[in-house]
């Protein structure tokens, strides 16, 4: 039975994005200052800086669409196998990760031994999680047509769906909290970045047509 390949070709898979990077530590409270007529006490840590976005991911491309068939026979008494299905989809990249938050700034070292550290600062929030990029559209299937004088013993096995679409790629995950820092009170931990959204999957293919046509006497 002949083979007659005329498909489409799968589309390429998108590229992940990139993790975003982590926020700075704060800056330590200052120490304190040591005078005659008393003592500058020790600063407060500074809160840790947040960390970066994840940038999202590109999109899968399309997948091209199945070519179209024209067979013209007088006698159609062979089986054939035509395959001009569409191309999938390809599959969207994956978000990058968001940046951990830094870590919040020791407080500052009393002028004298036994006083009182500076309170450490707040740790940097996380960075938010790039989106899932979207899938690629698969391609159309190609219309299959066979035309002929006489149409007897020949079957025709056709495979002319449309691809599927690509899925969407992953989200992101947020950035971890940055740590507070240490001091006379333990500085709050930051918060956690959000996660960043699914992308869409792509849409499927059309379909092509199957037609057999006996030619007029």
């Amino acid at each position: 039975m002949p083979d007659i390949v005329a498909s489409g070709t799968d589309g390429s898979n998108g590229i992940n994005g990139t993790p975003g990077n982590a926020g700075a530590a704060g800056q330590p409270g200052a120490n304190g200052i040591d005078h005659w007529n008393g003592d500058d006490p020790p600063g407060n840590g500074e809160t840790g800086h947040n960390g970066q976005d994840g940038s999202p991911g590109t999109a899968g491309q399309n997948g091209s669409s199945g070519s179209n068939i024209t067979i013209e026979v007088d006698d159609f008494v062979v089986g054939l196998n035509v395959n001009t299905h569409g191309g999938a989809g390809g599959i969207g990249g994956s978000g990058g990760a968001g940046g951990a938050g830094g870590p919040g700034g020791v407080g500052g070292t009393p002028a004298d031994e036994g006083d009182r550290h500076g309170n450490g600062g707040n740790g940097g929030n996380g960075g938010l999680g790039g989106g899932g990029a979207s899938g690629g559209r698969g391609g159309d299937g190609g219309s299959i047509t066979i035309v002929a004088n006489r149409i007897t013993t020949g079957t025709l096995h056709a495979a002319a769906e449309g691809g599927r679409g690509g899925l969407g790629g992953a989200a992101g995950p947020g950035g971890g909290a940055g740590p507070g820092g240490n001091g006379w009170r333990q500085g709050p931990n930051g918060e956690v970045g959000p996660n960043g959204a699914t992308g869409p999957t792509g849409a499927r293919g059309l379909d092509g047509s199957v037609d057999i046509i006996q030619r007029a006497p």
